[in-house]
């Protein structure tokens, strides 16, 4: 089993690893045990490790992962930076009740495999507690998909709390 330590908590004989370690050994471990992963989600934490990200395109494996909303993209000098229109979705939890989320892609540059979209209950306002900035490389039209897979998120960073 791997737990997490923080460096002042180690025994001399423990080796300290990184939370984004520890995530790339476990993906790196369930691959060579045969698990088939079908998506992987995570938060911005994992969504900005270039380490982490490596990991999941080594394996090819489908992510949709947070990123911060000053995520940054290098550009060529004649490309831009588009926002799609909104387009409303309901987002349907586990318990069959739904909510009027908005969904659009943000576009830096050219379409790309790797694609942006901003989630948010409101956008007028962008309530920070409701708007994620996400990234992912799943294809096909997301719009009506993307925001219950992400919101599937949620559920893994609970139940982790319990283990």
């Amino acid at each position: 089993m791997k737990i997490f330590k923080p460096k002042g908590t180690l025994k001399e004989s423990d080796k300290y690893r990184t939370k984004i370690e520890l995530a790339s050994e476990f993906i790196t471990e369930l691959m060579e045990l045969g698990f088939n992963i079908e998506l992987i989600l995570a938060n911005s934490f994992y969504g900005e490790s270039s380490q982490f990200l490596h990991k999941l395109t080594e394996y090819q494996l489908a992510y949709v992962v947070a990123i911060r909303s000053n995520h940054g993209v290098w550009l060529p000098a004649n490309q831009s930076v588009r926002a799609n229109k909104w387009f409303n979705f309901q987002r349907t939890f586990s318990n069959q009740k739904s909510e009027t989320k908005y969904i659009r892609e943000i576009v830096y540059g050219k379409k790309r495999a790797i694609t942006y979209w901003k989630i948010t209950t409101d956008p007028e306002t962008m309530p920070e507690n409701s708007t994620s900035f996400v990234m992912t490389n799943l294809q096909g039209k997301l719009k009506k998909t993307l925001g219950d897979l992400y919101g599937l998120r949620t559920w893994v960073e609970y139940g982790f709390r319990f283990l």
